[in-house]
């Protein structure tokens, strides 16, 4: 995809907000929350995605088209800094530069959500997305590149979690049955 559509792993913190979010079923939001949901589960087992999510994900493309592309001038100020001896440019060379506007307003959740699950196919198109549901709260986090095995979100969670599982292994000892 080119050229990039949304911000690198913005869909992360829009699949940790979808329970959030008042949608109507059957509307377009919850189809694309959906559509995202089963994107990501797809992604969190290792499996490739299958031809129906492939054409679930085009019919949504054909009925919210979200994106316009626009093409502008680059000035001497956007293009990267070049040794002299490559400006030999004339005034007839201009260089194009290709861009992407939403449509919509950013607060529109169908917007949010489009953003969203083009994150999350960008993600899956540079091939190094690895998608986790943390054991404690349920979010969903990318787990850092050498860890082997993570089940928590953050320290926080894996320090609730440890937590909980200390007190519910204990017997619980009343302040007067503790010896003196």
């Amino acid at each position: 995809m080119s050229p990039s559509l949304s911000r690198e792993n913005f869909f992360l913190t829009i699949i940790n907000q979808f329970d959030e979010h008042g949608v109507k079923p059957g509307s377009l939001e919850h189809t694309l929350q959906q559509l995202i949901l089963d994107i990501a589960e797809t992604v969190r087992s290792k499996s490739s995605l299958h031809s129906d999510l492939i054409s679930r994900i085009n019919r949504v493309f054909q009925e919210y088209q979200a994106v316009q592309l626009k093409v502008g001038l680059a000035s001497q100020v956007d293009l990267a800094p070049m040794s002299s001896s490559y400006r030999h440019s004339t005034d007839e060379e201009q260089q194009i530069v290709l861009y992407t506007e939403f449509i919509d307003e950013p607060h529109q959740w169908k917007r949010l959500y489009m953003e969203a699950l083009i994150s999350l196919l960008e993600a899956i198109e540079k091939n190094r997305l690895e998608l986790q549901r943390c054991i404690q709260c349920e979010a969903w986090y990318i787990p850092y590149q050498r860890a082997h095995v993570t089940k928590f979100c953050s320290s926080k969670c894996r320090n609730r979690y440890n937590y909980v599982m200390r007190t519910q292994k204990e017997p619980n000892i009343s302040r007067e049955e503790m010896p003196i």
